[in-house]
């Protein structure tokens, strides 16, 4: 059916101008008005079903040409008849018919004409009136396709041209009027009209583009200005336009640009855990980025980018797939613009390994002061910050000083400058406690090791009166969420040569009297730094100096020196980096804390170690996962 009524369209157009012209109604003495009706007509043409009455196209442009067959008949002519069924157009050609006679009828010329014609739809009978009044014509063609089977009628409306029309048919401006335009449309010389839209525009905003177009003077352009177009899906607007004298029709082919974008606008790893820091897109169009530690080979095939490139643009491999970043493997992204002009390659790998720091302490920051008042017990030791995180025995320390008249340094004291010439260290010291008393009772300990360590010291002149009690004041520990790696850090070492054995407990009524604590021994003094994760039910669980060494409290250790500890470094500076060894099962889902600890007398719990051994840290981070 389509095809049969392309070709009656056709057939139409063509019927116009070759009906045949009756003889039948010449009339006589009309080779004076011949003459007038001779010349160019331009107007519209309408095609209708007929029963029921149907509109199929309307205001088709045409012009025709009427030339002087005889003194009584006139010849009708059309030149490169285009007609647009369904934005397709089909060429009809040159269209000629000669002698139709006139008939006056008042101040009107009346032709009229029949023919049975043998055409590709079939055997038509075709009737054709017209009248030509002053300058006006009009014409109505019918046409009975198989003796009724279907009938159709044309209605054709124009009038005569002076001659002086333009024969130009020119898009002078063609634009939007629009937010998703991007770049307004540009009038090319092969006769197309392209623009840009931006990357948000969607098909529905395509499908309602209504372009602002400016024609040539009296001319006149198909689809019209102001009506809406299909410009989605890459489609191709076509618009005509007709010069007013009706010569000449340009056609122009719209549609919105594609891009020649080939560009990576962003490259990420969503949510991944490894990824330190998200890719940077360079300029010289690599793509690094840096992972952390504890990434493991597995890990890094498995990475998974986030890509987001230019609008309508390809990018091989895809956005979401799995690429292997292992073993400082590149991989190479290939961006194809839309219109497939440019395509951009950018490499992407890692450009660093970060280590995953959870725990850093420089004691660069100014340390807590120390109060003038001797006795005040709150807070007249010095500590570094962060005070919530670190502590010392220092307040023990001060007790010494305003109960049991020590006059000497404090246990744990701020060493200027620090490890590679930072700001500040952590001097640790062992002070000799033997033959303090009060009122001649023995509470002190032989000796009180310097010792800084991650929790709080929790005093208590009660607990102080027993060796457990001691021990139980340094509570040990703070939240670890994260599972420990490595331990590293800086020290240096310098032992005592006085070395005491202050183990025999202490208290009120038995133990050795202070002198009787043994001194100058032949033991060699160590120093002990070491870091344990051990699982924990509530924040205010901890280890304390009677059962930090207690393996079985260990989830994951690390001990700086391993069972040989910490020996004389003779002034130098030693750095340490050490894994952290599993002693029990790890368990993401329990809680946990983590213990560091640094004591200038390994054997301090015992209260054995040599009087003024010296232990100083700095630097001390640990990586986690």
């Amino acid at each position: 059916m389509k095809k049969n009524l392309f070709y009656l369209f056709a057939l139409i157009c063509s019927m116009s101008l070759f009906t045949a012209c009756s003889d039948d109604d010449e009339a006589p003495g009309n080779s004076g008005v011949v003459g007038e009706v001779v010349g160019d007509y331009k107007g519209l043409m309408d095609v209708y079903y007929e029963d029921p009455d149907l509109e199929i196209a309307k205001d088709m442009q045409q012009k025709i040409t009427i030339k002087k067959s005889s003194d009584t008949s006139i010849g009708l002519e059309l030149k490169n008849f285009v007609i647009t069924i369904n934005n397709t157009p089909l060429p009809i050609g040159d269209i000629a018919v000669e002698n139709c006679p006139l008939k006056v009828e008042g101040d009107k010329y009346l032709f009229t004409g029949n023919a049975d014609l043998d055409l590709i739809v079939g055997k038509c009978a075709v009737s054709v009136e017209g009248a030509i009044n002053g300058e006006a014509i009009e014409l109505i063609i019918k046409v009975n396709v198989d003796n009724g089977s279907m009938k159709v009628r044309v209605e054709y409306k124009g009038h005569k041209m002076t001659g002086n029309e333009s024969s130009e048919a020119l898009i002078k401006e063609f634009k939007f009027d629009s937010d998703i335009i991007a770049e307004q449309p540009v009038i090319n010389e092969d006769k197309t009209i392209t623009f840009k839209v931006a990357e948000t525009a969607t098909d529905d905003d395509l499908k309602a583009l209504k372009p602002i177009i400016t024609i040539s003077e009296n001319a006149t352009v198909t689809p019209e200005s102001g009506v809406a177009q299909d410009f989605s899906g890459n489609k191709v607007v076509i618009y005509k336009v007709t010069s007013e004298d009706g010569t000449t029709v340009t056609e122009y082919k719209v549609s919105a640009r594609k891009s020649s974008d080939a560009l990576i606008t962003s490259f990420v790893f969503e949510n991944n855990p490894i990824v330190a820091e998200q890719p940077v897109i360079n300029e010289d169009n690599t793509i690094t980025f840096k992972v952390k530690a504890s990434a493991t080979a597995d890990d890094l095939k498995a990475l998974v980018p986030t890509i987001t490139y230019s609008h309508k643009a390809t990018i091989a491999p895809e956005s979401g797939v799995a690429q292997d970043f292992s073993d400082n493997k590149h991989v190479s992204y290939i961006v194809t613009s839309e219109d497939g002009t440019v395509t951009k390659k950018y490499d992407v790998y890692v450009s660093e390994v970060v280590e995953d720091r959870f725990i850093y302490y420089n004691f660069d920051e100014p340390w807590q002061p120390v109060s003038d008042d001797p006795s005040n017990l709150d807070k007249t030791w010095p500590s570094p910050f962060p005070v919530n995180e670190l502590a010392s025995a220092n307040q023990g320390v001060q007790a010494l000083k305003s109960m049991m008249n020590y006059t000497g340094d404090f246990a744990m004291l701020q060493e200027t400058p620090g490890y590679n010439g930072s700001i500040n260290a952590v001097k640790l010291q062992t002070i000799k406690s033997k033959g303090l008393n009060a009122f001649g009772i023995v509470n002190a300990p032989a000796i009180t090791p310097g010792t800084l360590f991650t929790g709080s010291f929790v005093y208590s002149y009660a607990a102080g009166l027993s060796k457990e009690g001691q021990l139980g004041m340094t509570h040990f520990g703070r939240e670890c969420n994260k599972k420990p790696i490595l331990f590293r850090g800086a020290y240096k070492y310098k032992k005592g040569t006085n070395y005491i054995d202050g183990s025999k407990a202490t208290g009120a009524v038995t133990g050795w009297k202070p002198n009787e604590w043994p001194e100058n021994l032949p033991n060699e003094d160590k120093g002990l730094i070491i870091a344990v994760l051990f699982e924990v039910e509530n924040a205010d669980d901890h280890l304390d100096g009677n059962n930090l060494m207690d393996e079985s409290k260990h989830v994951m250790r690390a001990i700086v020196g391993g069972n040989d500890y910490i020996s004389d470094t003779n002034g130098e500076w030693k750095t340490f980096e050490i894994p952290f060894e599993k002693i029990g099962a790890y368990d993401p889902a329990k809680q946990y804390k983590l213990a560091i600890v640094c004591q200038s007398s390994k054997d301090g719990a015992d209260f054995k170690g040599a009087e003024n051994s010296t232990l100083i840290v700095d630097e001390l981070e640990v990586i986690g996962e």
